[in-house]
């Protein structure tokens, strides 16, 4: 399962760990909806883990991550510690299943996860447009002092 927790470096950036939290809280409220979906529609109590790992492969969500598997396996033991799943090894049937907790369903219900991620999604979508805005303030002001000097010369 590979080191299940990252240890930040000094350097990285605000911009990288806004980052990969928003890729995790997705994952958080990717994997509680699946779960949530899964059991409600089956009389199980559990899901494979295989399925969740297949299935969020088949997403949008970890398409720019580096080392996507690790950061699930990373992703998959927080949620385990916070309480929201918890995973089991069977030995009888030799799979690792996921149990939806009481905490996971609450979080759910509150959509908790699923907030904190838009939260952070809006806020890098934010610093995009205040780049962009940046952008064009400093082509406007050249544009205009080039058109002055223009104009100083035409009526010259």
């Amino acid at each position: 399962m590979g080191r299940p927790y990252r240890i930040y470096d000094i350097k990285t950036s605000r911009k990288e760990i806004i980052e990969e939290n928003a890729s995790k809280y997705l994952f958080f409220a990717w994997t509680l909806n699946r779960l949530k979906e899964f059991l409600l529609c089956t009389d199980a109590k559990r899901i494979n883990e295989g399925y969740i790992r297949k299935s969020i492969h088949k997403t949008e969500l970890l398409k720019e991550i580096k080392e996507p598997e690790r950061l699930v396996d990373k992703w998959l033991v927080d949620m385990e510690f916070i309480g929201l799943i918890k995973i089991e090894y069977l030995p009888d049937i030799g799979q690792t299943v996921i149990y939806l907790t009481e905490k996971g369903m609450e979080e759910y219900k509150k959509q908790t996860y699923h907030v904190l991620a838009a939260n952070l999604l809006e806020a890098q979508e934010s610093r995009r447009l205040s780049k962009i805005a940046i952008i064009i303030a400093i082509v406007s002001v050249f544009v205009a002092i080039c058109i002055g000097i223009i104009s100083c010369i035409i009526n010259s």
